[in-house]
């Protein structure tokens, strides 16, 4: 009896909690979203893997009424468990980064929450090739190029920055080139500046 329920929960884990996990995981690859814990979370996955099957559940329905092939039907198992969440993950992620849908609500007049939860992740998650200039709370400052390299943590408790490419600033405003890279705590920061590269002549 044991056994049976193990099997049992293993399955029920595998085809409803699986693939919601595979959508969240590959939709975070391009946007972190609200954070959930616990039950919350659990009740997250029960509903992305409904939505799954509702979107590729057909593809099984088809296989078991046309094909008798044990193989077909086991490929066909892992599209719908697999596959299919990786493609709704991706998509999903990718619309969300580039604001389609928020661009539809703004169509009809509607101004919802933003599905990226800090103003620090939207904008090191949309930033590409930008002059940043850092001020931390005891005054020091650090000049730098925000390149493919950089990074910023998006951890809600150790936020971070790598700034790969650091610059000497002269006193009359010019900015060196140095081979110094730079980490800083987020929690010693009092302000960022950014400047778009292509705007900028340095």
């Amino acid at each position: 009896m044991g056994n049976f329920l193990s099997l049992d929960a293993v399955y029920v884990a595998f085809v409803f909690v699986v693939p919601g996990y595979i959508i969240s995981s590959f939709r975070a690859h391009f946007i972190t979203g609200q954070r959930l814990d616990g039950p919350d979370y659990f009740v997250r996955l029960l509903t992305l893997s409904a939505l799954n099957f509702a979107l590729s559940g057909w593809v099984i329905y088809l296989v078991m009424n046309s094909s008798a092939d044990a193989r077909v039907r086991a490929l066909a198992w892992g599209f719908v468990l697999l596959a299919a969440p990786a493609l709704i993950g991706f998509a999903s992620g990718i619309t969300s980064k580039a604001g389609w849908l928020r661009k539809i609500y703004g169509w009809a007049g509607l101004s919802p929450i933003h599905v990226i939860p800090t103003a620090w992740d939207y904008q090191f998650s949309t930033m590409c090739g930008s002059w940043v200039f850092v001020v931390l709370k005891d005054d020091t400052t650090f000049a730098g190029y925000w390149s493919d390299r950089s990074f910023a943590s998006s951890h809600p408790e150790e936020r971070d920055l790598l700034i790969e490419h650091v610059f000497d600033v002269g006193d009359n405003g010019s900015w060196t080139p140095t081979n110094k890279s730079v980490l800083i705590c987020a929690s010693e920061i009092r302000t960022i500046e950014f400047t778009p590269a292509e705007r900028n002549g340095k």
